[in-house]
């Protein structure tokens, strides 16, 4: 049974008591237990993902990669030099930038246009001025207009990334892993994973993805990498309170994305439970109030949560699942309520199972 690689999301948000010091400290604590990749999440709201990602560069001997980069936050001219700077920190290590259009609050802070056009255009713009090409943004439109860039003025880098720099694709819906396949070097399936896997959709996505790599000419298959949301403590009902605030909207994220009223029931999730959150949400519900409707079986659905013994089969299960599927990394996010706890039980006792 081949070996799973095992990375670490560091969760901005999450972790926003957490000083840059503190994240290359956990970032080096990671590194030690055995995680060869560190992905940092965007956040406008969080520390900026390019400052964290350039400290664990000098300080921490692992692949780095942004899981993920909003697409409407950055422009391309930035993520290029942003890369190609950082790379030159990394020794040789692979840094991966995954591009998407973000989560659901993503339209509430910036203007979202043509998500399957940007994230093409933003792909195709990476790749050329990554390469060294010179790039004029009128073969760009929709990113010339959004970034007020000069059409027709040309681009180029004054300088090479020195390690490799991957685009890997973070939209998981059938256009954009089709925009993925054709553009990208590899795949990020984010937070809704386990969900979507127990609902027998997955190999259809991934086909989806596996065909337009191959149309595009591409004759191995691309890297895929699985984000496991996972909580840990001691405390096992700690670790499950503390994902009450994401599980549900992740849930709630799943109908609202054409999973069907089965499909959901088959994740032991009666939808009435979902219909009290969705409305509760459209009176203007508070965070708070929206947590103590999530249920255990919307934890479950969506997070592997509570303390390493319940934990352990749950991942090994999980661990089956994605090599069954062509996956070659279990990227854990969120990990815990006491992130320093979470990490040791994580590497002491969770990741020898991969």
């Amino acid at each position: 049974m081949a070996a799973l690689e095992a990375g670490i999301q560091l969760h901005l948000p999450t972790y926003s008591k957490l000083s840059v010091r503190d994240l290359v400290s956990l970032g080096q604590t990671a590194h030690a237990g055995g995680v060869s990749q560190l992905w940092v999440t965007d956040n406008l709201q969080s520390r900026n993902a390019w400052v964290v990602l350039t400290a664990l560069a000098g300080n921490v001997p692992v692949k780095l990669g942004t899981a993920v980069m909003v697409q409407y936050f950055r422009s391309p001219l930035d993520v290029a030099d942003a890369a190609a700077a950082i790379s030159e920190l990394l020794d040789g290590r692979e840094l991966s930038i995954g591009i998407a259009r973000g989560n659901a609050y993503t339209p509430r802070l910036v203007h979202s246009p043509k998500p399957i056009t940007f994230l093409r255009e933003t792909a195709q713009s990476l790749h050329h001025l990554l390469a060294g090409d010179t790039v004029s943004f009128d073969r760009y439109p929709t990113l010339a207009s959004y970034f007020n860039l000069v059409p027709e003025a040309r681009f180029k880098l004054a300088f090479t990334p020195q390690s490799p720099v991957r685009l890997y694709c973070g939209g998981n819906a059938p256009l954009s892993l089709a925009v993925g396949g054709e553009h990208m070097d590899g795949l990020i399936f984010g937070g809704t994973f386990q969900a979507v896997a127990r609902t027998g959709r997955m190999p259809e996505l991934l086909r989806t993805f596996d065909d337009a790599a191959t149309a595009a000419g591409k004759t191995s298959a691309p890297p895929r990498v699985a984000e496991i949301k996972i909580s840990l403590s001691k405390d096992r009902q700690r670790a499950r309170d503390f994902v009450k605030h994401s599980a549900g909207p992740r849930v709630m994220s799943l109908r609202k994305r054409g999973y069907t009223v089965d499909e959901i029931r088959g994740l032991g999730v009666p939808p009435e439970d979902i219909d009290r959150m969705e409305q509760a949400e459209a009176a203007g519900a508070t965070r708070h109030e929206l947590e103590h409707l999530c249920t255990d079986a919307m934890i479950d659905a969506i997070f592997i949560a509570g303390d390493a013994a319940y934990c352990r089969e749950r991942v090994l299960q999980t661990a089956e699942l994605a090599r069954s599927l062509g996956f070659h990394q279990l990227m854990f996010s969120e990990l815990g309520p006491d992130v320093d706890e979470a990490m040791s039980v994580l590497c002491d006792d969770i990741l020898p199972l991969l």
